[in-house]
């Protein structure tokens, strides 16, 4: 009597195929995605700079409208000097104009860095202001950026770099 054979199920070899199509697929796919990545990790760090532009001329508008007052005393997170001012982020952070959490701007190895550099136009009108802000993340870095911050403006971080004021900035 001849017996029957169980042929249900895949071979070794078969499985072996498969593993390899999906490594190319995954790898094909992983240096496509990878770029895009980047690009939007940059595009948000690019709008945190813009939203810390924003902050910054709000606070300005807070002072001008006088329900926010200047300090009296200059330091490393505020400069002014005939209508110059120099604000760090977390300065910013500090007086509740944006929204993040401390400790990305103190401690060792913090996440955030950075100072905005702003001038008032010689018209007077508030409001109107014209910006330089240098600051990093983690991953990027932007430096002495006039205006709008755009992608291009963007480089990898590296350690360099001032983020205090100092009277030089507002002279």
């Amino acid at each position: 009597m001849k017996t029957l054979k169980n042929n249900k199920g895949f071979t070794l070899i078969e499985l072996l195929a498969v593993i390899v199509v999906l490594s190319v697929v995954i790898a094909i796919g992983t240096t496509a995605v990878l770029p895009w990545v980047t690009n939007i990790r940059k595009g948000a760090f690019v709008d945190e700079a813009n939203i810390f532009q924003d902050a910054a001329s709000n606070l300005l508008n807070l002072y001008d409208l006088g329900s926010l007052s200047e300090p009296k005393e200059m330091s490393n997170d505020f400069q002014q000097n005939n209508g110059k001012y120099c604000i760090t982020l977390k300065y910013l952070v500090d007086n509740d104009l944006i929204d993040k959490d401390v400790k990305y701007f103190e401690g060792e190895g913090h996440e955030y860095d950075g100072k905005i550099i702003i001038d008032t136009k010689s018209d007077g009108t508030v409001g109107r202001y014209s910006y330089t802000i240098t600051m990093h993340n983690a991953l990027y870095y932007i430096e002495n950026v006039k205006g709008t911050v755009e992608n291009n403006d963007v480089k990898d971080y590296e350690n360099n770099g001032t983020f205090t004021c100092s009277a030089s900035d507002v002279a």
